[in-house]
């Protein structure tokens, strides 16, 4: 089944598909591919080593029936070179990755993207279908496009444009959970939300945010009948308001951007066995503030200097989830390049230089220092990050350099190259396990798009 459902999703997009009603509908596609390599010395601050190659081509197509109605899809293939399936011609299981068959997740195309878009009028449209979708600069919800799957949502977007203004709505079903007899018969996960992005702004300011999204999940009963702690499970339950807003201003030379985002609300959960309810307050800040300075006689520089702060919880028995949940947020490049660390709990401090040596270069070096908010409260780790808890309470975690170059080439050509190092700070030095070793992350990346 899974395989027809991508062959009819591939023939939608081919372009022998209907040129119907004598040329007046429209058909465009678009496509990249990317791959990329990554080495890993002294991973998770051990002497352990890694390294590893993976791909992904998208493929878009957008159908334009009039000037009212178009459709759009966006096939993604994500794999990695090397694919596990069923050893073929072997006995011997360490040669099961050599294999590519119909069995492996790797060989199906994904559907990120299928949805429509209706002109309802000169300044109001709608997107109904799985899409992707941002909030100002990604720091809320964002596109997360570097990863090999980005986040799609399901559900219907409204934009209303005004002179002063653009507002724009969402209302997404994240989940369809399975019903429960006597507890919750039609049990869902939804957020519906309202973004506005000042649009009559004095040169000074570049831009203005402020959106709310309430997001609400039915319980399931949980595996066990235990009350609810500091972490959320998939099975809680819960009914937070999500707020925020964010600006960017340019004072010649200088330029600021600052943020600031809140949840409130609480979190429950259902007793696996007599239904019982438990209740959890979800309380959660982060803010950030990054000041720049840019000197374009000298190849376009910009120094810039960031503080990054959002809330921990230090107590796990008083009640609350103190800690911010960063939701659906653009991963990577928002706690460093190496993709160890992700935003809750989380302090970091950044000084950096980007510039641009040629016309078709950019290039930077970044400083990070990060450390937990609250020392007694939980590490949140990215694709990268495999250092555990630590072995002690010390809220110092490290510092990392980032060091990148970008070129780009006549005809859609893209290459990059990053070496990032992480020295890991007393939280794991002290540790019983000694992860006192400087990580060292090497990442290269072809990006053609056509």
């Amino acid at each position: 089944m899974r395989r027809l459902l991508a062959l009819a999703a591939l023939t939608a997009v081919m372009p022998f598909a209907h040129a119907q009603d004598k040329g007046k509908s429209e058909f465009t596609p678009s496509a990249e591919y990317r791959p990329r390599y990554f080495f890993m010395n002294n991973k998770a601050a051990t002497e352990a080593n890694d390294s590893f190659a993976e791909h992904r081509f998208k493929m878009g197509a957008n159908y334009k029936a009039n000037e009212k109605f178009n459709a759009h899809i966006t096939l993604l293939h994500a794999a990695d070179f090397g694919s596990n399936g069923t050893t073929i011609g072997s006995t011997n299981s360490a040669e099961a990755n050599t294999t590519y068959d119909q069995n492996n997740e790797e060989n199906f195309l994904n559907v990120n993207e299928a949805y429509m878009n209706w002109m309802f009028s000169d300044d109001m449209t709608f997107r109904v279908g799985r899409q992707n979708f941002q909030i100002a600069d990604g720091s809320v919800m964002g596109y997360n496009d570097w990863q090999q799957n980005p986040y799609a949502f399901d559900g219907v977007t409204g934009v209303w444009e005004a002179e002063f203004g653009r507002f724009t709505g969402m209302v997404f079903n994240y989940q369809e959970r399975t019903p429960v007899a006597n507890k919750n018969s039609d049990p869902k996960h939804t957020a519906y939300g309202l973004s506005f992005d000042l649009k009559s702004m004095p040169d000074w300011m570049k831009m203005m945010n402020a959106h709310v999204i309430q997001d609400n999940s039915d319980a399931t009963p949980a595996a066990t009948g235990a009350p609810v702690g500091t972490t959320v499970q998939s099975s809680d339950a819960q009914k937070v308001l999500r707020y925020g807003v964010s600006a960017g201003f340019d004072f010649g030379p200088v330029d600021v951007k600052a943020m600031y985002a809140g949840q409130s609300g609480d979190y429950r959960k259902i007793d696996s066995t007599n239904g019982d309810k438990t209740s959890l307050d979800a309380k959660g800040m982060m803010y950030q503030a990054e000041v720049g300075f840019k000197l374009d006689s000298f190849m376009g520089s910009r120094f810039f200097a960031l503080y990054h702060m959002d809330s921990g919880d230090s107590n796990a028995a008083d009640g609350s989830a103190d800690q911010y949940d960063p939701y659906f947020y653009e991963l990577h490049g928002n706690a460093g390049l190496m993709d160890i660390f992700g935003w809750g709990n989380l302090t970091q401090m950044s000084l950096g230089w980007t510039m641009k040596p040629g016309d078709m270069t950019d290039a930077g070096l970044t400083y990070n220092m990060f450390s937990m908010t609250e020392g007694k409260g939980t590490i949140n780790y990215q694709r990268f990050g495999s250092l555990g808890q630590g072995g002690n309470t010390d809220d110092k975690l490290g510092d990392e350099v980032d060091l990148w170059a970008e070129h780009r080439y006549d005809g859609g050509l893209s290459t990059l190259l990053r070496l990032g190092y992480f020295m890991p700070g007393d939280r794991f030095d002290n540790s019983t396990s000694k992860q006192d070793e400087a990580i060292l992350h090497v990442a290269v990346e072809a990006k053609l798009t056509f």
